[in-house]
């Protein structure tokens, strides 16, 4: 003690001691000791500890409530990890390995936001993943030996008939009626209380209820289930199961004997209380439950075709609620095999098509091919097979913007069948709607939406969501925007009711797209916010992707840029869509990588029939596209131009004004101004501000860029940059515009003699970014070094 008073006297002493609930007697003594000696000293002693390892009677218990009663001592609980703190942990502790979302979710569940159970069981997983293996198989996870051994280290101090019960309790489940073990170990309840009663004290149970216990950890049962051989396995849960068939129907729970039944090996029972278990998990949307008693109910052998066909569509729904296309594709595909084997005609043709939808999301190549075939062998009588095959192929190929060959096969739809099937009859009045659109006829989009709303209340309220959030987006073209924003608040509330993730995210998506194009920018970013970039539908990556660059280049935001360019350019540039364009080649532009757009702006360009509402897209072609490119962007203009009050006539105007800016300027000033006029008509005031600048009305186009509140065209037309940037001339300004925001902060910073690090730290952006920009910014300026940087922002 004198000696740590010696260092104390000189300098501040922190005394760490972790892990106390394993300490040795001595250690303890000396922690007591301590306690009551430091109180005038400067030092600070931290214990460690976990207060579910301190069972009555522990050794530690004592020493550690003594010296919590000291005046001088404080205590510190740390609640368990969830949300955000669960995610990042759980990244970090990845460390860059992969690791599927599913997979993460379970994990996150088990671990229950403890952090060294959930590090335990990341290493094990991704052990598991390289080795192949996915689990013992009975449901239950294995546990790793690392946590197996600290878990059962807690029933040490139960006698050997305790362990006998609290074992059998593992068995029932998590959570156990006494009653129920009762039956199960052979006795009377009340025999069993005074055991229940130390498993509660050394923190192996709670007690929730008159007669209702849990294991206060999942896994902790999970490492009790284990030491059961498989052999003993069966007979026990069978003898659970029948005691739980007795049980009054009041105290008969579903769920429990759907788990004894396939546990017990009894095929039929297993397939019927798993499904009921299921349909009611889905029923109160716990959906990752119900899909997951639907697994356990295939796994009998010598199901009925049409019950094991029937599970796997369901389990296809609800993996598309969850944004897990991939997985919804191939379930579907299983399901419609073996609907097709045992004859079910339109319960095949239902799967069939939502299989093709999905794999046109998630872009796969030719979709409508087992559609075709399935077309050629069904007979003329299979009208409802027919009319869903047609659809669903009319349904692609609008998407394909082929409206021409989407009416031809809404024409060979039978009545009958939209009459019959609320699907359908969604479904065609869907594409109807597109169709419409597709056309530039907005009165018969409104009477066609109109309809497919009808049809969706009658089909079920998971329909309706989609229908807001698509036609929000048609809305948005007609530049209808009030309109289009009413159908985004009603998709997001259905989404929201009917917990549907998957709808949620196709309604920010499509939102963040229909505010850009009305100008709302600060309405854009909120709903850009809200769309994760781990979403693997990549309809929602495109508009996400689309909506948040182009949104990061309006604002001159490096943050949103980065998120949404950034991370995604490598996937974007490979398989481009046109809904990616406008916002992707701006910032390729704005980094000097002119080839790259003209490349993108090339690829995105599709080969259809006809293109509405894509016109920031088809403005960016006649901007940096290639000359081939710029023709086929007008004609596409020219086509959908034909219908009145559409966004394409202004913008073929503001397109052939860019296009004559050289050779006719005066011409392409009249035709800026004439497209100016119309997109006010229409709403577009993003678009109107590079008519008027176009036009050279500066003044105007500085206004609406305020009024929207695009800070970069601002900064642009104001030839200011960001903060630092007063010191440079105005000639400076006009050649240092071609930076982006984040760029001209960069090149500010380090001009002013700043290093990489420093402008990293000020700037809160990783070492990384500052080189990326510098690096962009000196291939701009011409320059190849910091003092050329500085001679050229001197001058």
């Amino acid at each position: 003690m004198g000696r740590l008073g010696a260092t104390a006297s000189r300098q501040a002493l922190l005394l760490v001691i972790e892990d106390l609930h394993w300490a040795d007697a001595a250690t303890l003594d000396l922690l007591a000791y301590l306690g009551s000696k430091i109180h005038r000293m400067r030092i600070l002693v931290l214990a460690s500890f976990r207060p579910d390892a301190l069972y009555a009677g522990h050794p530690a218990a004592a020493a550690i409530e003594r010296v919590g009663r000291a005046a001088q001592a404080g205590r510190i609980d740390l609640s368990p990890l969830h949300g955000i703190e669960l995610q990042a942990f759980i990244n970090e502790a990845l460390a860059g390995f992969s690791l599927g979302d599913e997979k993460r979710r379970a994990i996150a569940l088990a671990g229950e936001g403890n952090p060294f159970f959930t590090e335990e069981l990341l290493k094990n997983a991704l052990q598991e993943a390289a080795e192949g293996d996915d689990g013992d198989g009975n449901g239950n996870g294995r546990v790793p030996q690392s946590l197996r051994t600290t878990l059962l280290e807690r029933l040490r101090p139960l006698e050997a008939d305790d362990r006998h019960i609290v074992t059998h309790a593992a068995l029932i489940g998590r959570t156990f009626a006494l009653d129920l073990l009762a039956t199960v170990v052979g006795t009377e309840p009340e025999r069993l209380v005074p055991t229940l009663r130390r498993a509660r004290d050394f923190q192996l149970i709670d007690e929730l209820g008159p007669n209702l216990f849990r294991f206060r950890h999942g896994l902790t049962r999970d490492a009790i289930y284990g030491n059961f051989l498989r052999t003993e396995l069966r007979p026990l849960h069978r003898r659970i199961a029948s005691a739980l068939e007795n049980a009054p129907s009041d105290a008969r729970s579903t769920e429990a004997l759907a788990y004894h039944w396939w546990a017990a090996g009894n095929g039929e029972l297993c397939l019927r209380y798993n499904e009921l278990a299921g349909d009611s998990a889905r029923k109160v949307h716990a959906h990752e439950d119900a899909i997951a008693f639907y697994e356990r109910a295939l796994t009998p052998e010598n199901i009925d075709p049409l019950a094991r066909g029937s599970i796997l569509e369901k389990i296809a729904n609800l993996r598309l609620v969850l944004s897990m296309a991939e997985e919804g594709q191939a379930a579907y595909s299983a399901a419609a095999d073996v609907f097709a084997a045992a004859s079910a005609f339109e319960r095949e043709a239902v799967c069939r098509v939502r299989a093709a939808m999905t794999a046109y999301t998630i872009q796969l190549s030719d979709t409508t091919a087992p559609l075709e075939r399935m077309l050629a062998r069904l007979d003329e009588t299979e009208y409802l097979a027919r009319g869903r095959l047609h659809v669903g192929i009319a349904w692609i190929a609008a998407a394909l913007r082929c409206p021409s060959r989407a009416g031809a096969h809404l024409e060979q739809v039978d009545p009958r069948a939209t009459s019959e099937a609320t699907d359908v009859a969604v479904r065609y009045h869907n594409v109807a709607a597109c169709v419409a659109a597709a056309l530039g006829d907005a009165d018969r989009f409104r009477r066609e939406h109109a309809a497919w709303l009808d049809a969706a209340r009658a089909h079920g309220a998971g329909a309706m969501a989609g229908v807001y959030y698509n036609g929000a987006k048609f809305f948005a073209a007609f530049g209808l925007h009030e309109e289009a924003r009413e159908n985004i608040d009603q998709a997001l509330r259905v989404a929201r009711e009917t917990r549907n993730r998957h709808a949620e995210e196709c309604a920010y998506a499509t939102a963040a797209l229909c505010y850009v194009l009305s100008g709302d920018l600060r309405s854009a970013r909120q709903a850009i916010d809200k769309i994760p970039a781990t979403t693997d539908n990549r309809v929602n990556i495109i508009f996400a992707s689309g909506a948040g660059a182009a949104l990061g280049a309006y604002l001159g935001d490096e943050t949103l840029i980065e998120k949404w360019f950034d991370r995604f350019e490598a996937s974007i540039l490979s398989a481009p869509e046109i809904e990616s364009g406008f916002g992707f080649s701006e910032v390729l532009v704005r980094r000097g990588r002119y080839k790259d757009a003209e490349e993108l702006l090339h690829r995105v360009l599709p080969e259809c029939e006809l293109v509405r509402g894509e016109v920031p897209t088809l403005l960016a072609i006649g901007r940096y596209g290639a000359p081939d490119d710029r023709a086929r962007a007008r004609e596409y203009l020219v086509r959908a131009g034909n219908a009145e009050n559409t966004i394409e006539g202004p913008a073929l105007a503001l397109f052939d004004a860019m296009c004559q800016s050289e050779g006719q300027p005066e011409q392409a000033k009249r035709l800026a101004r004439e497209a100016a006029d119309g997109f006010r008509r229409v709403r577009t005031p993003l678009l109107e501000a590079a008519a008027h600048e176009m036009a050279g009305d500066v003044g105007a186009a500085l206004a609406l860029y305020r009024r929207c509140g695009a800070t970069y065209h601002v900064a642009r037309l104001e030839g200011g940059a960001s903060e630092g940037a007063d010191s440079l001339d105005s000639g400076t300004h006009a050649e240092i515009s071609v930076l982006s925001m984040r760029e001209r902060e960069i090149v500010v910073l380090a001009a002013g003699g700043q290093s990489n690090l420093e402008i990293a730290l000020r700037l809160s952006i990783s070492h990384k970014t500052v080189e990326k920009h510098l690096g962009a910014a000196y291939q701009k300026l011409g320059v190849s070094s910091r003092r050329a940087l500085r001679s050229y922002v001197r001058r």
